[in-house]
């Protein structure tokens, strides 16, 4: 016979019990999920002396692949990422460079396309577009733009 000094009923302690186990895996999810959080890579920002272009410049790395990537935007809205992944696993990982473009109080989000790269080797990937909003707003982007890339894995 188990001894009970705490003089709740069997049903109280059970809700109290699993009201508990719910906190504290709550409690745990936000601690694990906080101890990767996304943070901004340093990028680097240069403005073409014609004042026609900017190239943003960063690295990256993620679940064992990493690499440098450009994000380049011109005043005529046509915007280009070329990323490198190099994978230091021995299977397989598929990889695609995401860049967020911000500036005032407007962003936009351009990708590559996703890309296989093998155990053990570097693949390059990119991608090019228009984007209208970087063209109508391109004198604000030379200003006080800031861009943050991302390799992203899967």
């Amino acid at each position: 016979m188990r001894v009970d000094n705490t003089r709740t009923s069997g049903p109280i302690r059970t809700r109290r019990g699993l009201a508990l186990l719910i906190a504290s895996g709550a409690g745990l999810a936000s601690l694990l999920l906080g101890a990767v959080p996304a943070q901004a890579n340093d990028t680097t920002k240069q403005v073409e002396a014609n004042g026609q272009s900017v190239t943003f410049a960063t690295g990256d790395s993620s679940r064992g692949v990493s690499g440098n990537v450009t994000f380049v935007v011109n005043a005529d809205g046509n915007w280009s990422i070329t990323g490198s992944g190099k994978n230091s696993h021995l299977l397989v990982r598929t990889f695609h460079w995401t860049c967020d473009l911000s500036w005032d109080a407007a962003s936009v989000s351009h990708s590559t396309g996703k890309k296989a790269v093998p155990g053990k080797k570097t693949r390059t990937i990119s991608s090019a577009a228009y984007d209208p909003n970087i063209q109508a707003d391109f004198a604000d982007i030379v200003a006080r733009g800031r861009a943050d890339c991302d390799i992203v894995i899967g």
